[in-house]
């Protein structure tokens, strides 16, 4: 061997031997064993504030054990291995996120969702072309999302035989999504378009035309003040220095502050604009939407908002499951509004259906042209009944509908459930013995529903919106046990 050849094969060696301990350096140093160290931290922390409330020297040795095992793990790789075989290793730094439900188990992995990269461990590189930034529920990024456009799995909500299953092609044409409602109703009101029209494709929004008011003065101020709020991607929440991220301003349930509050170390719970966790949901309570509706009021003709004078109070009310009826009242309306009894002791997505919300397919010109149902639809009226829809075929929509949520009762055949005069199943609301019942989509809590034909009311078959039924069955905010039984 010559001396030439023994010098490189030297140098060969050092540089391998400086490698392999920058290597291993660099490994003892990563920024994953921080937040695992932090998140055993954290469960000791919990674990000892739980021993301060034990009773028994069993419990309280139990937990001792517990705090052990966390002191002595140690940071490691971990891995998910996903039913199609690939790993991912987004949980060697998210170690305590939650799953994010039932329909999404772990083994779907992250990046189906998400996007970025499944096997760095660099914070960088892991989180590059991520979509929406993290959030993958923003509305222009949900065919590669929840769409799963770069799904190895197979279509998710979007492309699929059954329209139910593809929402974020129906979505397109909601009018929550574009506030082509708001767009168009706006300007007839203003003389610019008669009759009214849509000025959007699906998949637009309304911040997308350039002169929504033709260059008049309050051009500037209905862009701003109107037209980028709720729950577009980048919308601002009212009253909120946070943005709304499509999908997930109704499916991620949030506190007022939008701040976290799960187990994840890595998203700080000082940060806004985080859901309270990482879980999506379908039983979605009027506070949900409360942080985007209800709110205030707006004046057409000034472009103005104004937030409604009791908000502090409704922004720290307690959560769904720990208020009171008599909180309840108070909370879902702004104070001088009116409404029926059945409007509160219910959430919004009991009476808004599924496509009024989700969109059709197709783009309204208005909110009222996209409602689905109205108080005839389940009440009848002095001379019908509501329409019965009986369950004969398990290729009926209402299968896939009644399995979305968990505390509807189980769907059998030849069982009869409620379809609106426009066409729409409600799997939620069953004729029982003879008598119509609605399931509360957010718990499962059962409500018999009034029918008119039979009673004493005097309605008038011809006049059936619910502002009709408001003359006689409105009840006060502030009297709650008024009306609503006339």
């Amino acid at each position: 061997m010559s001396k030439r050849l023994k010098v490189f094969l030297g140098l060969a060696i050092l540089i391998c031997f400086a490698m392999f301990f920058w290597a291993v350096k660099s490994y003892s140093s990563s920024a994953w064993q921080t937040w695992q160290t932090k998140y055993f931290e954290a469960q000791i922390a919990v674990l000892q504030e739980n021993m301060t409330k034990v009773q028994g020297e069993e419990e309280a040795e139990q937990i001792k054990q517990k705090i052990k095992e966390w002191q002595e793990k140690k940071p490691t790789v971990q891995e998910i291995r996903l039913s199609n075989g690939n790993i991912e290793r987004c949980t060697t730094c998210h170690l305590g996120i939650e799953e994010i439900s039932k329909s999404h188990p772990s083994d779907m992995g992250c990046t189906v969702c998400h996007g970025g990269n499944a096997l760095s461990l660099d914070e960088k590189t892991a989180h590059e072309g991520m979509y929406g930034g993290g959030h993958s529920g923003q509305l222009d990024v949900t065919r590669l999302s929840c769409g799963g456009g770069s799904s190895a799995v197979g279509q998710c909500h979007s492309g699929n035989k059954h329209e139910i299953d593809n929402q974020v092609d129906l979505m397109s044409t909601s009018l929550m999504a574009s506030k082509g409602g708001e767009l168009s109703m706006t300007r007839y009101m203003y003389g610019l378009d008669i009759p009214p029209q849509i000025l959007l494709k699906p998949g637009e929004t309304a911040t997308n035309v350039e002169v929504p008011f033709n260059h008049r003065a309050e051009e500037m101020k209905f862009q701003e003040t109107c037209l980028s709020a709720c729950h577009q991607t980048e919308g601002k929440l009212p009253g909120l220095e946070v943005q709304s991220n499509g999908c997930e301003s109704c499916h991620v349930l949030s506190n007022s502050e939008h701040t976290y509050e799960g187990r994840d170390v890595t998203i700080s719970q000082e940060k806004l604009g985080y859901g309270m966790e990482h879980k999506l949901t379908v039983q979605i309570p009027y506070t949900q939407c409360n942080q985007c509706h209800n709110q205030g009021e707006y004046e057409l003709y000034t472009m103005d908002f104004t937030p409604r004078p009791d908000l502090d109070r409704v922004n720290s009310s307690p959560s769904p499951d720990k208020e009171s009826l008599e909180t309840r009242w108070q909370n879902v309306y702004s104070p001088g509004l009116v409404f029926t009894k059945c409007e509160v002791n219910l959430d919004c997505i009991d009476c808004h259906t599924r496509k009024e919300v989700m969109g059709d397919g197709e783009m309204h010109v208005s909110e009222w042209k996209a409602l689905k149902i109205q108080c005839q639809d389940c009440h009848g009226t002095t001379d019908s009944k509501p329409q019965e829809w009986t369950i004969t075929d398990r290729s009926d929509i209402a299968w896939a509908e009644a399995r979305i949520n968990p505390d509807f009762p189980s769907l059998e055949m030849g069982d009869v459930i409620l379809k609106t005069l426009k066409g729409e199943e409600l799997p939620y609301v069953r004729l029982e013995n003879g008598q119509w019942f609605s399931y509360r989509k957010t718990n499962g809590e059962k409500f018999l529903i009034p029918q008119v034909i039979g009673s004493k009311c005097l309605q008038d078959p011809d006049k059936q919106s619910s502002d009709d039924c408001h003359k006689c069955h409105d009840v006060s905010k502030d009297k709650p046990s008024s009306g609503g039984n006339k």
